[in-house]
């Protein structure tokens, strides 16, 4: 472990349990002074110091240590076993449930003092310790030390020679398994076609963030698209673009071109097409998505860099769902893998990470009006945002949209109009009005058709 060293030190203490205090200071360097000067006075800035924790440890239990200490944290308190949110902790907790671990997280420097004479020091000021330390609590027995933050039920395993894993380790082999499955396929089939038409139609929206609860709007449209290009229409006919599609014969996507929030080129994405079937998707970097199909699945694989991503699509009650894993090329980097998974629900589609849900949307169906639609989002299983909004048709070519100011599931709804959107006469939406952070805003967009 880096900076930690560990030392025989000859104790002459009665241990009763482990107890924390303030240890002696060691001795400190001269601290550094600034002097900045203005109008003839002088401030002397001196750094904080930092007194180190002193931890005693008795005999008679197995401990396991998660050591993550910088300049920063180090002002923090020690924490103590109890903290659900450390997800090593947990994978401990899930893997040795007999074996009664004492877990203490250290987060502050600290002198640590074993009964069996040992010490771990974990001090100076401005070093980083990130590590594990794992006694038996036997007086024959050393300290264990590996460093790290990720695979502690790995290094515990090692010493109480067990054959445990951590979930994300168990979870890669899985999934490894399940990507293996699905590529190479190439079942194509009717309902092939049905996943990947509906997979294009969000590629073809008029800018990238409409999200679900505006989709019936765009959803009117029947014509055959040539070109399509959406922008913010600034005074005096200023245009600010945001996206710009291009459509070949069959009126599919194929090219993307994406603008930033200035205006100005950001990225552009080809859509290669076989015999009408999307069959790559090719970026501005020359890095590619291979896709392939399998009956009702649609499978869209490509590196990021230092892992893989696989993506599956296919409907389930008229909705398109998807799930993703982002594996790390290199295995000892598994913690990192990604599982996202959307799953139909009560008539809601629930997102998954990790599968811990991270939000449900909920809503009716996409040609009813008004058209309702609720977004709970969470964090640590408690509710960290929701909005409920509602979009009335108030004839062929006009739609609100209106948010509620509720702020739970069981409050009053109190509608607010947000935006409005017009429809040309090809019931493509023509430009979108609304109101944001008290400005009003336009978004026009122009199409070009196939006869």
């Amino acid at each position: 472990m880096k900076n930690l060293p560990i030392f025989l030190l000859i104790l002459s203490l009665s241990f009763q349990g482990y107890s924390q205090k303030k240890g002696k200071k060691k001795p400190a360097s001269k601290a550094k002074t600034t002097a900045v000067q203005e109008k003839a006075v002088t401030i002397e800035i001196k750094p904080e110091k930092i007194i180190p924790d002193t931890l005693h440890i008795q005999k008679g239990k197995k401990y396991v240590f998660l050591v993550d200490v910088n300049e920063y944290s180090s002002q923090g308190n020690t924490v103590y076993a109890g903290n659900d949110n450390n997800s090593e902790k947990a994978e401990l907790k899930r893997n040795f449930p007999k074996e009664n671990l004492e877990i203490i997280n250290i987060t502050k420097y600290t002198y640590m003092f074993f009964e069996n004479k040992q010490t771990l020091d974990i001090t100076g000021d401005g070093s980083s310790f990130q590590s594990f330390a794992y006694w038996s609590g036997k007086i024959d027995d050393k300290v264990q030390v590996k460093e790290g933050t990720k695979m502690a039920t790995e290094f515990v395993a090692a010493q109480l020679k067990s054959k445990k894993e951590s979930s994300y380790v168990v979870n890669t082999k899985k999934y490894k398994k399940e990507v293996k499955s699905l590529q190479g396929k190439n079942k194509i089939t009717s309902k092939s076609k049905e996943v990947m038409k509906e997979l294009l139609s969000g590629y073809s929206l008029p800018f990238p963030d409409i999200e679900a609860d505006n989709l019936p709007v765009f959803q009117q449209g029947t014509a055959k698209l040539k070109t399509l290009d959406s922008y913010f229409l600034k005074n005096k006919g200023v245009r600010i673009p945001l996206k710009s599609i291009s459509f070949n014969n069959e009126g599919q996507p194929a090219t993307i071109t994406y603008y930033d929030r200035e205006g100005k080129y950001k990225s552009k994405k080809e859509l290669i097409y076989k015999d009408g079937l999307l069959t790559k998707i090719v970026k501005e970097d020359q890095t590619a998505i291979s896709i392939n199909y399998d009956d009702s699945k649609m499978i869209l694989t490509e590196n990021v860099g230092d892992a893989n991503e696989t993506k599956v699509f296919w409907i389930e009650n008229g909705q398109l769902l998807q799930k993703s894993y982002t594996l790390m090329a290199d295995d000892k980097f598994s913690y990192m893998n990604t599982f996202v998974e959307e799953k139909f629900e009560n008539n809601c589609i629930s997102y998954y990470i990790n599968n811990v849900v991270w939000s449900h949307n909920c809503s009716g169906a996409n040609n009813k009006f008004p058209y309702i639609h609720t977004y709970t989002s969470y964090q640590d299983k408690e509710v960290l945002q929701f909005r409920k909004s509602k979009i009335e048709k108030m004839n062929d070519t006009t739609f609100e949209k209106y948010y509620s100011e509720a702020e739970r599931n069981d409050q009053n709804d109190n509608y607010k109009l947000w935006g409005t959107f017009l429809l040309d006469d090809y019931n493509l939406v023509d430009s979108f009005n609304f109101t944001k952070d008290g400005t009003a805003k336009t978004i026009k967009i122009d199409y070009t058709c196939y006869e």
